[in-house]
């Protein structure tokens, strides 16, 4: 919908403007009057019609000087000039002023809508031109990036790239300049899902996009770069580099990015560490600076807290003495025990002597990551947790970059708790029915050799935690139980007076009458003959 304005001197000729146009068919949802040139340039600036009617001769200001201010301050606006004289020297003036048409007075209905009508066309063009042009630009901003991210991606990669497609990218993104160095740097951010979700409610996307922006704003005034998430660490960015060949790239990069670094932290929270690579005058030999940056980066001490943008590789005394793997038995025993704070005090032994090494890099931190978590999935399975049963522990995963000391020591803790507590409630949950089975096997089966082994092998569980579990259902150990089957079967029996004692014996489990009788004595306080004695003495008094 369009705004007109009619500027002119004379009230009649503005309401026969009003009422000779043709406004609804014209898409015109507003009209607006101005009874001088003054007052007009006012609403223009104001209300900013889309067309404007314009009467030349008016009082102390005419409509030409009216023009001119206009059509300099609003050349989007179509104008149509209204007068009572058809002069040359107007028309030519108007042309000067981007004037529409020229009508006049009196004005003819015919020729009013037919200039209206033009100055509706031209603005709808206009219009779509406009829309036409901020899709491609709207296009642009969104595919560009997208093209640099898997272009740079694939030549960090090494995968081979059509060279009219390199040319192109080179064309477009200004890549012809001479004197002029390439080379990545990698940021890793080490709060991001923090900040994500505190400053970004969750939205990953809108996090790294903001991330990202950072970055390129900071490093414009020095660099043409062009960062981008990194899709084989999480949390990281690469940020390819452009630099001239003047003072050194790398020094001058890193005191850069230590400034970018300060502004991330300042305007966002992020804390970040970064890694950077070397510079080529080839910008196909990104790879190699890519990958440098990433052994820089992976270099880095975590047990200090000291110089986070690095240029070279760390170096220091291996801990390789004390891999994570030479714990394995004793966390096995903890496991056993039930107890977490017995596992926790192993681990924080190892801990302690990692630290007095006095380095332990991020490469460091994540293979012995996954050697722990290969690690606790072996022990639960020799804690009898069958490769098919559902109480198993899911997998921990692959290990994630751990980028400080104590980010390592959580992983470690909270992949023991996580895995002690699936454990403990697995076994729970699906051996009540196995303790309930064992049960009933010794009550039926008492009289022949049960050992705990048996149940240990059949049930896929270590002979401890079998034993303790029994004792918490019943109350009982599991040899306790089956003594206690035993002797008040042979209370029964020797009720009988028919039953010989040896007879008893045999049919209780026990082969060794002479053992039979000691144990049914320190089970109940009485041989095996007191007790048929006293049965029978109470029996007659009844």
């Amino acid at each position: 919908m369009y705004k007109v304005l009619i500027v002119d001197d004379e009230r009649p000729v503005r309401t026969a403007i009003r009422l000779a146009g043709e406004w609804e068919k014209l898409a015109v949802s507003e009209i607006a009057e101005a009874p001088e040139a003054q007052t007009g340039l006012q609403m223009l600036e104001a209300w900013k019609p889309d067309i404007v009617l314009v009467d030349i001769r008016m009082p102390v200001m005419d409509g030409m000087e009216m023009l001119r201010r206009a059509s300099a301050r609003h050349p989007e606006v179509k104008y149509i000039i209204i007068s009572g004289f058809d002069e040359f020297e107007y028309a030519r003036q108007a042309i000067h002023c981007r004037v529409l048409d020229y009508l006049l007075k009196p004005i003819d209905k015919v020729e009013l809508n037919r200039a209206l009508s033009e100055a509706v066309r031209q603005l709808e063009e206009e219009r779509k031109v406009r829309e036409l042009e901020q899709q491609q630009r709207m296009m642009s901003n969104l595919s560009m990036p997208l093209f640099k991210e898997k272009l740079l991606t694939m030549i960090i990669d090494g995968d081979r790239i059509h060279p009219p497609i390199l040319e192109d990218y080179k064309r477009l993104t200004s890549i012809t300049k001479q004197h002029v160095l390439y080379g990545c740097a990698i940021v890793q951010v080490l709060n991001f899902d923090e900040v994500c979700a505190s400053r970004f409610k969750g939205d990953s996307f809108s996090c790294y996009f903001a991330l990202t922006n950072m970055i390129d704003e900071c490093c414009a005034p020095w660099s043409q770069g062009f960062s981008f998430r990194s899709y084989k660490t999480d949390h990281e960015i690469i940020a390819v580099l452009e630099m001239g060949t003047g003072p050194d790239p790398k020094v001058f990069s890193a005191a850069k990015i230590t400034e970018m670094l300060h502004s991330l932290r300042t305007l966002f929270g992020f804390v970040a560490i970064a890694g950077i690579g070397g510079f080529s005058a080839s910008f196909e030999q990104l790879g190699e600076s890519y990958y440098e940056a990433c052994a820089i980066k992976s270099s880095i001490n975590i047990l200090q807290s000291g110089n986070r943008v690095l240029t070279e590789i760390q170096a220091g005394r291996k801990a390789e003495m004390y891999s994570i793997m030479n714990k394995k038995e004793l966390l096995l025993r903890a496991f056993e025990s039930g107890n977490i704070e017995f596992t926790r005090g192993i681990m924080n032994g190892y801990f302690d002597l990692i630290q007095q090494t006095g380095y332990f890099s991020m490469d460091d931190a994540r293979k012995s990551a996954a050697e722990f978590i290969l690690m606790i999935e072996d022990i639960t399975v020799q804690l009898g947790i069958a490769a098919d049963s559902p109480c198993k522990p899911v997998s921990c995963g692959t290990a994630p970059v751990h980028p400080s000391f104590e980010d390592f020591r959580g992983f470690v803790f909270r992949v023991i708790s996580l895995v002690f507590d699936r454990i403990q409630t697995g076994l729970k949950d699906s051996e009540a029915f196995n303790i309930i089975r064992i049960k009933n096997y010794i009550d039926d089966h008492f009289f022949t050799d049960i050992n705990l082994a048996m149940f240990s092998e059949q049930y896929y569980l270590s002979k401890e935690y079998l034993s303790r579990l029994f004792k918490e259902k019943f109350g009982f150990g599991i040899y306790e139980y089956v003594l206690k089957v035993r002797m008040d079967r042979a209370k029964e029996l020797l009720d009988d007076p028919s039953i010989k004692i040896q007879l008893v014996s045999s049919k209780v489990g026990f082969n060794d009458n002479a053992y039979f009788s000691k144990a049914f004595k320190k089970y109940t306080g009485l041989s095996p003959s007191e007790y048929r004695s006293l049965t029978l003495q109470s029996k007659k008094s009844i």
